[in-house]
């Protein structure tokens, strides 16, 4: 499953469009809980909430969901759902669902 020690990629999609605050936020928010994140599929849905930004990650199996702000230094607050999806052997893949 999902491993510091595999290589992460990013479709050219999230590479152009996600702002790097939220890629950041999303990098070590795997760095620091991989142990928790026992599905294939780790789901980021971006939401604004009184002009900050916060995230609802959540997995399918087994069921788990958190919410968290996201500290923003210069980046604008974004609506968006990003996909971290374990590809076994080959590394981790940082995408839009619309990517899949």
């Amino acid at each position: 499953m999902f491993s510091v020690d595999k290589p992460i990629y990013v479709t050219r999609a999230i590479a152009e469009e996600l702002p790097g605050e939220h890629q950041l936020f999303i990098y070590q928010y795997f760095w620091n809980q991989q142990e928790v994140m026992t599905d294939y599929l780790q789901v980021f849905n971006f939401y604004i909430e009184d002009g900050h930004q916060f995230v609802i990650q959540s997995q399918e199996q087994p069921e788990r969901e958190t919410i968290m702000k996201v500290p923003l230094q210069k980046q604008e607050p974004i609506e968006r759902t990003v996909w971290m999806m374990d590809q076994g052997e080959d590394g981790t893949i940082i995408l839009f669902p619309n990517d899949y």
